[in-house]
């Protein structure tokens, strides 16, 4: 029989082990059953499944529902979780803004965390001309920022895999340190370098990886520089939304 620690099954689902503890917490997922600390397949298999709720946007009373009594079950999905954040953007208070954000992004892997919630919550919010709408984007800026800094702090302390983000183009200041939390979430222990300057960054230690955010572009000038580092088996990949060379003019 197969089984799994539980550093193997989060790195093989792609959630954080503080993801998995809320999900036991929850009775979602049950706890080990053996002296060693280890997951059965049958758990695995659950785990997946707990997963491809949340993926869905599922709260985790919801999917409690779900497995106790599906008679009662109601799905309310990422519109729900979106409208929470949006009420909380209002003028209510910093500590509940950014608590919620610690709430769902624990019950939430990373990936649907970023992709299904804050990504398109971004956008529509820098799409907003209703009142209040620069105060509301304000908000959410500086919670992200609180939230990017808190994750990437803890996961200085779990065995993560190291990775060096940098900034070639934005499209706006938040994304970058969205794909921060995005990667943190996946278990990864990331240093950012945020600020576009046209001159490739220094880590400060070796990284296993260093990706290239690139979400309007990329210079020739950069764009032939890593070409050259990744030519001398350096490990490093251009990512984002816009990984197309922009003309030399372009400012």
């Amino acid at each position: 029989m197969t089984l799994y620690t539980t550093e193997t099954l989060c790195a093989m689902i792609g959630i954080l082990p503080a993801t998995l503890r809320s999900w036991r917490r929850a009775g979602l997922v049950p706890h080990t059953a053996n002296s060693e600390g280890t997951y059965s397949s049958q758990t695995f298999d659950r785990v997946r499944y707990v997963l491809d709720l949340t993926n869905a946007g599922d709260t985790l009373p919801e999917i409690h529902r779900l497995l106790n009594a599906p008679h009662r079950y109601r799905r309310s999905g990422w519109q729900c979780r979106t409208d929470e954040v949006l009420t909380q953007l209002g003028p209510r208070s910093t500590e509940e803004l950014n608590r919620l954000l610690r709430t769902l992004g624990t019950h939430y892997s990373g990936e649907a965390f970023v992709n299904y919630l804050l990504r398109p919550l971004n956008l529509w919010l820098r799409s907003d001309n209703s009142p209040g709408a620069v105060f509301r984007l304000a908000r959410f800026h500086a919670a992200v920022l609180q939230h990017a800094g808190r994750v990437m702090a803890l996961s200085e302390r779990q065995k993560s895999v190291p990775i060096f983000l940098e900034t070639a183009s934005t499209t706006n200041e938040t994304e970058i340190w969205l794909e921060a939390i995005r990667l943190t979430g996946q278990g990864c222990r990331v240093e950012i370098s945020p600020n576009v300057t046209q001159v490739p960054a220094e880590p400060t230690r070796k990284y296993e990886h260093h990706l290239v955010w690139c979400g309007a572009g990329i210079s020739r000038d950069m764009k032939q520089y890593f070409k050259r580092k990744l030519d001398q088996d350096y490990p490093v990949m251009l990512c984002g939304t816009d990984t197309q060379e922009y003309p030399p003019s372009r400012n």
